[in-house]
C-alpha cells in the first residue's frame, strides 16, 4: 500500500472533511480536530501553516498541523491549547509523518503537550536521531483529572475531612444570601450572551487585574468564541454557571466529548470569594460529571495551576515537550540559546515556590515564564 505525504498551507475543503472522518475514526480528543486548530490559528497564527498529510489509496491516515517560522517547525498550538500530538490510523503513519518532519532539514523542530507514554514521542525521537538531531524531552505540564470508576459517595467520602466541613459551611452560607443554582448550558441557545457574561466572570479577578483573562486580549477573546460556536454545533461545549437568584457568581468554560469532561477555563467574582463560590461550583460540576456517568474529569491546566486542584485529586497527566535541534551552526545556536533559557526557567519557578513570594508575586512570575517560554518556542 503505498503512502503519499503531502504539506498543506490551509484548513479548508476537502482536507477538512478528510480530518474529521479521521478524528472521529481515532476517537481523537477536541483538541487535535481540524477546528480546533484552525480557530487557534486564525486567532493567534504567526509564520506560516505547515500541515504535514498522509494519505494511503488517496485516503487521508494521518495529519500533523504545524507552523514553520524562520527555518523552524513547531506545533501548530500555544498555551490555551492543552493536548497535541499525531493524529493517525497507526504506529507505521506516525514513523512516516515523524520522518517527513525532517525532510527538509528544518533548524529546529517543536513539539509541545504530548502524553509521555505515547508511542509518538518515542517514533518521533527516533525519527529525529536518524536524522541527526539532538533530542530534549522537558515535562512541561501536570494535568490533574479524577478517574470516574466509582460512585459519587465513595469519591466525596475520600476528600479531606476538614476540606468537606469547610464546603458545607461556605455552601450553608451561600444558601444564607438566596437562592444558589448550577446552570450549564450546552450553547444551542443564546450563545453569545452566555459567553459575554461567562467571560465577565471569568477576569473579575486577578486574570483581568494581570492581564490573563479571556477578556484581556482581542485574540483570545476571539479564539474561545469561535471555539464555543464549534463545539457548541458538535454539541460539545457546556458552559457553566453557579447563580445567586440569578447573578453569575462563578464560570466553566468546558467541553465535554467521548467520556472525557475538559475544563479549560473557570473564574469567579472575587466579591464572593469568602464564601468559596470557586469551590462550591467545582463540586457541584463534579457531582453531575459522576450523575452523567462521564468517564474522566480533565483540570487540564498547568503545573503552576495544581495547588486548589489538589484538594480533588492527587492523579495527574504530566505533558512532554520535545525539542530536536539540527547538527548546523543555527541548530547548536537554537539549542544553546533554549537550553540555557530552560535552565533559567527552572530556577524561576524553584523561586516561585520559595516563601517569600507572596500570591501576587507568584502570579507575576508565572506571567513571565509563559512569556519567555512562549519566546523559547519561537
Amino acid at each position: 500500500m503505498k503512502t503519499i505525504i503531502q504539506i498543506q498551507d490551509r484548513i479548508e475543503e476537502p482536507l477538512v472533511a478528510d480530518w474529521e472522518r479521521l478524528a472521529r475514526q481515532t476517537q481523537a480528543s477536541p483538541f487535535l480536530w481540524p477546528e480546533w486548530i484552525s480557530a487557534g490559528w486564525n486567532a493567534f497564527g504567526a509564520g506560516q501553516l505547515w500541515i504535514i498529510t498522509a494519505y494511503e489509496n488517496g485516503r487521508l491516515t494521518g495529519v500533523l498541523p504545524l507552523r514553520r517560522s524562520h527555518g523552524a517547525l513547531s506545533s501548530a498550538t500555544n498555551l490555551e491549547t492543552p493536548l497535541f500530538g499525531f493524529l493517525a490510523t497507526s504506529e507505521l503513519v506516525v514513523k512516516q509523518l515523524s520522518h517527513a518532519l525532517f525532510s527538509e532539514k528544518p533548524r529546529r523542530v517543536d513539539l509541545s503537550y504530548f502524553y509521555p507514554t505515547d508511542a509518538e514521542v518515542s517514533l518521533a525521537h527516533a525519527a529525529a536521531d536518524a536524522a541527526g538531531y539532538r533530542t530534549y524531552a522537558d515535562s512541561v505540564q501536570a494535568a490533574p483529572y479524577i478517574t470516574i470508576d466509582r460512585a459519587w459517595d465513595e469519591y466525596e467520602s475520600g476528600l479531606r475531612r476538614k476540606f468537606r466541613s469547610e464546603l458545607r459551611r461556605r455552601r450553608r452560607r451561600l444558601e444564607e444570601e438566596g437562592r444558589v443554582t448550577l446552570e450549564v448550558s450546552d450553547g444551542t441557545e443564546r450563545l453569545d450572551k452566555l459567553l459575554e457574561e461567562g467571560f465577565r466572570v471569568e477576569g473579575a479577578g486577578w486574570k483581568g487585574d494581570y492581564g490573563t483573562s479571556i477578556n484581556s486580549h482581542p485574540a483570545t477573546h476571539r479564539f474561545y468564541t469561535d471555539a464555543a460556536h464549534w463545539a457548541a454545533e458538535r454539541g460539545w461545549l457546556r458552559l457553566a454557571f453557579l447563580r445567586l437568584n440569578g447573578r453569575a457568581l462563578a464560570f466553566d468554560y468546558c467541553l465535554e466529548y467521548n467520556g472525557t469532561h475538559y475544563l479549560l477555563k473557570t473564574g469567579y467574582d472575587p466579591v464572593y470569594r469568602k464564601l468559596g463560590v470557586g469551590m462550591i461550583i467545582r463540586y457541584l460540576m463534579l457531582a453531575r460529571a459522576f450523575s452523567e456517568g462521564l468517564a474522566t474529569y480533565d483540570f487540564l491546566g498547568m503545573r503552576a495551576d495544581y495547588e486548589w486542584k489538589r484538594e480533588w485529586t492527587d492523579r495527574q497527566q504530566e505533558r512532554l515537550f520535545l525539542r530536536m535541534f539540527a547538527s548546523t551552526v543555527l541548530g547548536s545556536l537554537d539549542q544553546a540559546v533554549s537550553v540555557s533559557g530552560q535552565a533559567a526557567l527552572e530556577r524561576a519557578k524553584r523561586l516561585a515556590r520559595s516563601p517569600i513570594f507572596g500570591e501576587r508575586g507568584y502570579r507575576r512570575l508565572r506571567r513571565c515564564h509563559a512569556a519567555v517560554r512562549a519566546r523559547l518556542s519561537r
